[in-house]
Protein backbone atom coordinates (compact mmCIF):
# COMPACT_ATOMS: atom_id res chain seq x y z
CA UNK A 1 0.00 0.00 0.00
CA UNK A 2 2.83 2.63 -1.06
CA UNK A 3 2.20 3.18 -4.91
CA UNK A 4 -0.42 5.20 -6.57
CA UNK A 5 -1.82 4.17 -9.85
CA UNK A 6 0.88 6.12 -11.84
CA UNK A 7 3.80 4.95 -9.75
CA UNK A 8 2.39 1.17 -9.98
CA UNK A 9 2.02 1.54 -13.90
CA UNK A 10 5.74 2.90 -14.06
CA UNK A 11 7.50 0.56 -12.12
CA UNK A 12 6.04 -2.44 -14.19
CA UNK A 13 6.97 -1.00 -17.48
CA UNK A 14 10.23 -0.58 -15.74
CA UNK A 15 10.12 -4.35 -14.50
CA UNK A 16 9.47 -5.44 -18.31
CA UNK A 17 12.13 -3.39 -19.55
CA UNK A 18 15.04 -4.69 -17.13
CA UNK A 19 13.36 -8.04 -16.53
CA UNK A 20 11.76 -9.38 -19.79
CA UNK A 21 14.96 -11.23 -21.56
CA UNK A 22 15.90 -12.97 -18.44
CA UNK A 23 15.43 -16.61 -19.09
CA UNK A 24 16.86 -18.08 -15.94
CA UNK A 25 14.25 -16.71 -13.09
CA UNK A 26 10.31 -16.12 -13.12
CA UNK A 27 9.54 -12.87 -11.97
CA UNK A 28 5.99 -12.16 -10.25
CA UNK A 29 4.69 -8.70 -8.92
CA UNK A 30 2.21 -8.26 -6.90
CA UNK A 31 0.58 -4.89 -6.72
CA UNK A 32 -2.46 -3.84 -5.22
CA UNK A 33 -5.68 -5.07 -6.43
CA UNK A 34 -6.95 -2.08 -7.24
CA UNK A 35 -4.36 -1.83 -9.99
CA UNK A 36 -4.59 -5.45 -10.95
CA UNK A 37 -6.23 -5.28 -14.41
CA UNK A 38 -4.50 -2.40 -15.78
CA UNK A 39 -0.64 -4.16 -14.94
CA UNK A 40 -2.32 -7.24 -16.05
CA UNK A 41 -2.69 -5.84 -19.45
CA UNK A 42 0.87 -4.60 -19.43
CA UNK A 43 2.36 -7.80 -18.87
CA UNK A 44 0.71 -9.76 -21.22
CA UNK A 45 3.75 -9.31 -23.87
CA UNK A 46 6.25 -9.74 -21.30
CA UNK A 47 7.39 -13.22 -19.76
CA UNK A 48 6.41 -11.61 -16.04
CA UNK A 49 3.51 -13.15 -14.19
CA UNK A 50 0.96 -11.42 -12.05
CA UNK A 51 0.22 -12.28 -8.23
CA UNK A 52 -2.43 -10.89 -5.71
CA UNK A 53 -1.73 -10.21 -2.32
CA UNK A 54 -4.45 -11.88 -1.14
CA UNK A 55 -7.48 -13.07 -1.78
CA UNK A 56 -11.45 -13.46 0.49
CA UNK A 57 -11.87 -16.35 2.47
CA UNK A 58 -15.07 -16.74 0.52
CA UNK A 59 -15.91 -17.94 -3.07
CA UNK A 60 -18.44 -14.96 -2.99
CA UNK A 61 -20.74 -13.00 -1.12
CA UNK A 62 -21.49 -10.09 1.62
CA UNK A 63 -18.21 -9.54 2.43
CA UNK A 64 -17.57 -5.75 2.04
CA UNK A 65 -13.94 -4.71 0.96
CA UNK A 66 -12.91 -8.25 0.17
CA UNK A 67 -11.74 -9.26 -3.13
CA UNK A 68 -12.59 -13.27 -4.13
CA UNK A 69 -9.96 -15.43 -5.87
CA UNK A 70 -12.40 -15.40 -8.77
CA UNK A 71 -12.09 -11.56 -9.37
CA UNK A 72 -8.65 -11.92 -9.11
CA UNK A 73 -7.87 -14.78 -11.11
CA UNK A 74 -10.39 -13.31 -14.00
CA UNK A 75 -7.77 -10.20 -13.53
CA UNK A 76 -4.99 -12.05 -15.04
CA UNK A 77 -3.43 -13.12 -11.64
CA UNK A 78 -1.54 -16.51 -12.38
CA UNK A 79 -0.48 -16.84 -8.61
CA UNK A 80 -1.37 -15.21 -4.93
CA UNK A 81 0.09 -15.00 -1.54
CA UNK A 82 -1.75 -16.44 1.30
CA UNK A 83 -1.07 -15.77 5.09
CA UNK A 84 1.57 -12.92 3.93
CA UNK A 85 2.69 -12.27 7.72
CA UNK A 86 1.70 -8.66 7.82
CA UNK A 87 -1.54 -10.05 6.98
CA UNK A 88 -1.44 -13.34 9.86
CA UNK A 89 -0.03 -10.15 12.33
CA UNK A 90 -2.29 -7.35 11.55
CA UNK A 91 -5.08 -8.27 10.25
CA UNK A 92 -5.35 -11.33 12.93
CA UNK A 93 -5.59 -14.21 10.22
CA UNK A 94 -6.25 -17.17 11.47
CA UNK A 95 -4.61 -20.75 10.08
CA UNK A 96 -8.28 -22.12 9.65
CA UNK A 97 -8.89 -18.95 7.10
CA UNK A 98 -5.53 -19.90 5.89
CA UNK A 99 -6.49 -23.15 4.99
CA UNK A 100 -9.88 -22.01 3.17
CA UNK A 101 -7.74 -19.23 0.84
CA UNK A 102 -5.27 -22.01 -0.10
CA UNK A 103 -8.56 -24.54 -1.20
CA UNK A 104 -9.96 -21.16 -2.87
CA UNK A 105 -7.12 -19.88 -4.78
CA UNK A 106 -6.73 -23.94 -6.37
CA UNK A 107 -10.13 -23.85 -7.17
CA UNK A 108 -9.83 -20.35 -9.41
CA UNK A 109 -6.96 -21.66 -10.82
CA UNK A 110 -4.60 -19.83 -8.91
CA UNK A 111 -1.25 -21.20 -7.66
CA UNK A 112 -0.36 -20.34 -3.75
CA UNK A 113 2.38 -18.68 -2.23
CA UNK A 114 1.75 -20.22 1.56
CA UNK A 115 4.08 -17.68 3.78
CA UNK A 116 5.00 -19.06 6.99
CA UNK A 117 7.39 -17.60 9.80
CA UNK A 118 8.08 -17.03 13.39
CA UNK A 119 8.28 -14.23 15.40
CA UNK A 120 11.06 -12.49 17.64
CA UNK A 121 9.16 -14.18 20.81
CA UNK A 122 9.06 -17.66 18.61
CA UNK A 123 12.70 -17.66 17.86
CA UNK A 124 13.76 -16.45 21.06
CA UNK A 125 11.91 -19.13 23.22
CA UNK A 126 13.38 -21.59 20.73
CA UNK A 127 9.72 -22.31 19.14
CA UNK A 128 10.53 -22.09 15.67
CA UNK A 129 10.34 -25.58 14.28
CA UNK A 130 7.17 -25.67 16.46
CA UNK A 131 6.02 -22.51 15.06
CA UNK A 132 6.59 -23.40 11.46
CA UNK A 133 5.21 -27.95 11.72
CA UNK A 134 2.19 -26.36 13.04
CA UNK A 135 1.56 -23.24 10.22
CA UNK A 136 2.18 -25.66 7.68
CA UNK A 137 0.14 -28.53 9.02
CA UNK A 138 -3.34 -26.12 9.80
CA UNK A 139 -2.79 -24.64 6.41
CA UNK A 140 -2.52 -27.62 4.16
CA UNK A 141 -4.18 -30.80 5.92
CA UNK A 142 -7.48 -30.14 4.03
CA UNK A 143 -6.58 -29.13 0.98
CA UNK A 144 -8.21 -30.99 -1.83
CA UNK A 145 -6.07 -32.93 -4.28
CA UNK A 146 -2.78 -31.39 -3.38
CA UNK A 147 -0.30 -34.01 -4.25
CA UNK A 148 -1.62 -33.19 -8.16
CA UNK A 149 -1.59 -29.84 -7.51
CA UNK A 150 1.78 -27.22 -7.20
CA UNK A 151 2.50 -24.87 -3.95
CA UNK A 152 5.07 -22.21 -3.09
CA UNK A 153 6.31 -21.87 0.29
CA UNK A 154 7.91 -18.59 1.52
CA UNK A 155 9.50 -18.51 4.75
CA UNK A 156 9.83 -15.11 5.37
CA UNK A 157 10.78 -14.86 9.61
CA UNK A 158 8.94 -12.20 11.06
CA UNK A 159 11.82 -11.09 13.12
CA UNK A 160 13.98 -10.51 9.80
CA UNK A 161 12.11 -8.54 8.14
CA UNK A 162 13.12 -4.55 8.33
CA UNK A 163 9.82 -3.03 9.64
CA UNK A 164 9.89 -5.13 12.72
CA UNK A 165 12.54 -2.79 14.20
CA UNK A 166 14.57 -5.79 15.50
CA UNK A 167 17.13 -5.07 13.10
CA UNK A 168 18.49 -9.01 13.16
CA UNK A 169 19.71 -10.38 9.75
CA UNK A 170 19.03 -14.18 9.10
CA UNK A 171 22.01 -16.80 7.44
CA UNK A 172 21.40 -18.27 4.64
CA UNK A 173 22.59 -21.27 5.81
CA UNK A 174 19.62 -21.93 8.47
CA UNK A 175 17.65 -22.14 5.33
CA UNK A 176 18.73 -26.05 5.24
CA UNK A 177 16.95 -26.45 8.86
CA UNK A 178 13.85 -24.58 7.47
CA UNK A 179 14.00 -26.82 4.55
CA UNK A 180 14.09 -30.01 6.41
CA UNK A 181 11.15 -28.95 8.33
CA UNK A 182 8.82 -27.77 5.59
CA UNK A 183 9.95 -31.52 3.45
CA UNK A 184 9.28 -33.31 6.42
CA UNK A 185 5.72 -31.64 7.57
CA UNK A 186 5.00 -32.10 3.66
CA UNK A 187 6.03 -35.73 3.24
CA UNK A 188 4.14 -36.93 6.54
CA UNK A 189 0.99 -35.49 4.95
CA UNK A 190 1.02 -36.21 1.24
CA UNK A 191 4.83 -37.57 0.29
CA UNK A 192 8.11 -37.22 -0.38
CA UNK A 193 8.11 -36.99 -3.83
CA UNK A 194 5.26 -34.45 -3.67
CA UNK A 195 7.75 -32.37 -2.04
CA UNK A 196 10.31 -32.76 -4.72
CA UNK A 197 7.90 -32.43 -7.41
CA UNK A 198 5.42 -30.09 -6.84
CA UNK A 199 6.75 -27.37 -4.04
CA UNK A 200 8.71 -24.49 -4.67
CA UNK A 201 10.79 -22.90 -1.35
CA UNK A 202 11.33 -18.86 -1.33
CA UNK A 203 13.13 -16.85 1.33
CA UNK A 204 11.64 -13.40 2.33
CA UNK A 205 13.03 -11.42 4.97
CA UNK A 206 14.58 -7.84 4.28
CA UNK A 207 15.99 -9.31 0.89
CA UNK A 208 18.08 -6.80 -0.88
CA UNK A 209 20.86 -6.91 -3.66
CA UNK A 210 23.57 -7.16 -0.83
CA UNK A 211 22.72 -10.25 0.64
CA UNK A 212 20.61 -11.67 -1.97
CA UNK A 213 23.47 -13.50 -3.72
CA UNK A 214 24.18 -15.33 -0.37
CA UNK A 215 20.38 -17.15 -0.73
CA UNK A 216 20.77 -18.10 -4.29
CA UNK A 217 23.74 -19.44 -3.50
CA UNK A 218 21.75 -22.04 -1.30
CA UNK A 219 20.94 -24.72 -3.71
CA UNK A 220 17.76 -25.81 -1.91
CA UNK A 221 16.32 -22.21 -2.84
CA UNK A 222 14.16 -22.12 -5.59
CA UNK A 223 13.55 -18.02 -5.32
CA UNK A 224 13.10 -14.98 -3.09
CA UNK A 225 9.87 -13.21 -2.13
CA UNK A 226 11.46 -10.13 -2.16
CA UNK A 227 9.91 -6.49 -0.02
CA UNK A 228 10.74 -2.71 0.28
CA UNK A 229 13.34 -3.65 -2.19
CA UNK A 230 11.17 -4.13 -4.84
CA UNK A 231 10.12 -0.56 -5.28
CA UNK A 232 13.30 0.02 -6.71
CA UNK A 233 13.22 -1.47 -10.76
CA UNK A 234 17.25 -1.07 -11.22
CA UNK A 235 17.50 -3.20 -7.36
CA UNK A 236 14.67 -5.53 -8.55
CA UNK A 237 16.81 -6.57 -11.45
CA UNK A 238 20.22 -6.31 -9.69
CA UNK A 239 18.69 -9.46 -7.07
CA UNK A 240 16.30 -11.14 -9.62
CA UNK A 241 19.78 -11.34 -12.27
CA UNK A 242 22.18 -12.04 -9.88
CA UNK A 243 20.65 -16.11 -9.90
CA UNK A 244 21.80 -16.59 -13.54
Amino acid sequence: MKLKESDSIDLAKKYIEKLNKSRNVEVIIAPTMLYLSKIASLLKKSNLKLASQNIAVMESGALTGETSAEMVHEAGCKYTLVGHSERRHKMHETDDEINKKINLAYDNGLIPVLCIGETLKDKNDGQRDTVLTIQLRNALSKVDNLPDKQLIIAYEPVWAISSSGSGLLMEAEEMYTVARIVKRVLSSLYSESFYEEKVKLLYGGSINSIIAKDFWNIEILDGLLVGSASLDAQEMSTIALQSE
